[in-house]
């Protein structure tokens, strides 16, 4: 492998470097204990196609991530590459104590790059990273791949370095990042909820239901499937695509409210009681009824989640500044006794593009 790094140093060859593809950050003995999911080089240049996993996890401790990187550097007898780091992962434990302490590494740092994904494990860091990922060549790029998917469906959130530092900077708004855990009797990975901060510490892990609510408000869904049930049609599951949100906030006699606006297409999937290319008028409009009430549900779950722990993930404060800067300049010194104060208006208005995938509505 011919691949030589240069810029304004020296020319340095990829094989004098140890090229991270994963970083973990956990607690471990009141020190900061790192690992890192790094290239195996000899898996790669050795003139054949790899197979299998072509990564090797090394882990080591230090009083700061400065030091147990420097520890590390000193194991591989190289400098740690970071150029091609896909993921940054926070232990359970770092992420409810010190997660303001470890941070500050990646405002600081030269390592620091702004479009790595970023999250929590459920558990440790450690463990996440040491997931085989059913063989996956790089295991930290499938994790990445769930993230993303995890989000345009619904189920999970998708979160780069510089959205985090742009939220941890922000006056008023709390962080979030998704969370994941080991699958048990599996060697793979998945999806559980968004962990939601207050004052850079998480305080609360949202349900599958939160965390659909709250993806739809936050505009993230790309497509997803939302079920009810319907007293006259039995179970109906609908797929919700073409998503788009408004959002503002309003001081309306002294109370602030939150409004947002979903509009969505919908296309009819299941009905258990009747056929569905067979529904009238009336029926269809059943189903528009009850998929807007379900999602307005859903965001007011997973808002009342984020008031109940505190936590302006959902940037109501950024909005209060954008549309009442008067306001903003009142209260965000004391966002957080303001913030649960704070009413959802949410509605929801959809329109059946399809009732099957071989049937197109004018």
């Amino acid at each position: 492998m011919g691949v030589m790094l240069s810029g304004c140093m020296k020319t340095v060859h990829l094989k004098d470097l140890v090229v991270v593809e994963g970083f973990g950050i956990d607690s471990r003995e009141d020190k900061v204990g790192i690992t890192v999911q790094t290239l195996n080089t000899a898996t790669v240049t050795n003139g054949e196609s790899p197979k299998g996993n072509i990564t090797l996890n090394t882990d080591d401790k230090g009083d700061t991530i400065v030091d147990a990187v420097a520890m590390l550097s000193k194991k591989f007898s190289k400098n740690l590459f970071f150029g091609q780091n896909k993921i940054i992962i926070f232990g359970r434990e770092v992420a409810e104590t010190d997660f303001e302490k470890n941070l500050d590494y990646f405002l600081r740092s030269s390592d620091s790059r702004p479009d790595v994904a970023v999250c929590l494990s459920d558990s440790t860091a450690k463990e996440i990273l040491e997931s085989k990922e059913n063989d996956a060549h790089i295991p930290s790029e499938n994790i990445v791949s769930l993230l993303k998917t995890g989000q345009d469906s619904g189920v999970g959130a998708y979160v780069l370095t510089n959205e985090l530092l742009n939220m941890y900077s922000d006056k008023t708004t709390d962080i979030y990042l998704p969370v994941i855990k080991k699958e048990k009797d599996s060697d793979s990975v998945q999806l559980k909820g968004i962990g939601l901060f207050n004052k850079n510490r998480l305080v609360y892990v949202t349900d599958d239901e939160e965390t659909m609510g709250f993806l739809f408000i936050s505009g993230k869904i790309k497509d997803c499937t939302v079920q009810f049930v319907d007293g006259e049609l039995g179970h109906v599951g609908v797929e919700v695509s073409h998503m788009k949100i408004k959002k503002s906030v309003k001081i309306i006699d002294g109370n602030i409210n939150f409004q947002a606006c979903v509009t969505a297409r919908i296309m009819i999937d299941e009905v258990e009681k009747g056929i569905i290319t067979s529904l009238d008028e009336e029926k269809i409009k059943r189903i528009c009824t009850g998929t807007e009430n379900e999602i307005t549900r859903l965001c007011q779950k997973a808002f009342a989640a984020c008031v109940d722990n505190n936590s302006d993930a959902l940037r109501v404060g950024e909005y209060l500044a954008k549309d009442s800067p008067k306001s903003y300049d009142k209260l965000s010194d004391e966002w957080d006794t303001y913030f649960k104060t704070v009413k959802p208006l949410i509605s929801v208005n959809t329109q059946i593009k399809k009732i099957s995938d071989n049937t197109q509505l004018d």
